[in-house]
């Protein structure tokens, strides 16, 4: 499975193509199991995307299921009352300090980096974002 990356934007919003992905992924049934265990989990970097813009994990497989492609997403999000463009702006500076020291996540990502993100074990990243990375390339 190739995700987009965590850093990639839809609607200038970082995260969001990545989660709409997953989410397609999940609603057809094929989300590997360690992705499952973590989807829209308030833990992790889904749960703070859903507080951070109001939304709930139904409304936004609801979107995605309705939507026709990442530019009626796109569309949906922005018409959101949270998805202005300030709000958005401060995610995507918040979104890539998740994990790093000094910020939220950054005792969830030490402690659960052994089955989520192994290769981050032997060579250190310094936030979420870096250890999908990671992991993931």
């Amino acid at each position: 499975m190739r995700l987009p990356r965590p850093q990639d934007q839809l609607a200038g919003c970082v995260w969001l193509p990545r989660f709409a992905e997953k989410a397609r992924v999940f609603l057809a049934g094929r989300l590997p199991f360690i992705y499952r265990v973590a989807f829209g989990s308030q833990l992790g970097i889904d749960g703070a995307f859903l507080r951070h813009f109001n939304l709930t994990l139904p409304q936004f497989l609801a979107a995605v299921q309705t939507s026709e492609g990442n530019a009626a997403l796109a569309e949906w999000f922005l018409s959101l009352p949270a998805a202005s463009s300030e709000r958005i702006v401060e995610w995507n500076r918040r979104a890539t300090t998740l994990g790093a020291k000094g910020h939220s996540g950054y005792r969830t990502r030490h402690l659960l980096k052994w089955v989520f993100y192994p290769k981050s074990v032997g060579i250190p990243v310094n936030s979420l974002f870096e250890a999908i990375e990671q992991d993931e390339r």
